[in-house]
């Protein structure tokens, strides 16, 4: 199912939820193409244990993969994470379809609001689609980044109670990894 769809020079650009194995990994082989190729994140950072807990979401160019996110879902709110788009693929709001699939999804499930962590290099980008910060007066936090929110219905805004302070991202301690916690 295409939540919304686009084009490229006139081949159609679709967004797809991962439903089998071959979809995960045409998102894995994006965000390796992506974060580790391009940005020289370490592959341990890039892929952890939430990705097999996750919703996948597709891009694709005509039938090629060219973007993915991964979606994180909580009691009331959803998370997008490690949105990417192929370098050669960027600039025709790729990362919007995405992120719009994401938002149709997390309404379908019943969540108030989506919540990011961006860089603040990617402020503008983020706000410019309707997001807001979490805290307008926070510092930069983990690695860096900055909690954003948006509520999931156009028009709705997001009561602060309902917004997270923070989210684990990743267990750090080894030792909690191996007793499961």
């Amino acid at each position: 199912m295409t939540t919304i769809s686009a084009s490229i020079d006139g081949v159609p650009v679709t967004t797809r939820t991962a439903t089998k194995m071959e979809d995960s990994l045409q998102a894995f082989a994006i965000r390796a193409a992506c974060f580790i190729g391009e940005l020289d994140i370490p592959y341990t950072e890039e892929f952890d244990g939430h990705d097999f807990n996750a919703t996948h979401v597709v891009a694709y160019l005509d039938e090629n993969p060219v973007g993915a996110v991964r979606m994180r879902w909580f009691q009331t709110f959803a998370m997008p994470e490690r949105l990417c788009v192929m370098q050669r693929y960027r600039g025709h709001d790729i990362g919007r379809l995405l992120i719009e699939r994401c938002r149709k999804l997390a309404e379908g499930r019943g969540c108030n609001m989506l919540y990011v962590h961006v860089l603040p290099k990617d402020m503008a980008y983020w706000e410019k689609q309707g997001w807001r910060r979490l805290d307008p007066d926070a510092p930069p936090a983990l690695k860096g980044t900055i909690a954003l929110v948006r509520p999931v219905a156009d028009g709705k805004p997001v009561a602060a109670e309902q917004a997270p302070e923070v989210v684990t991202i990743r267990q750090d301690a080894p030792a909690a990894r191996a007793s499961g916690g």
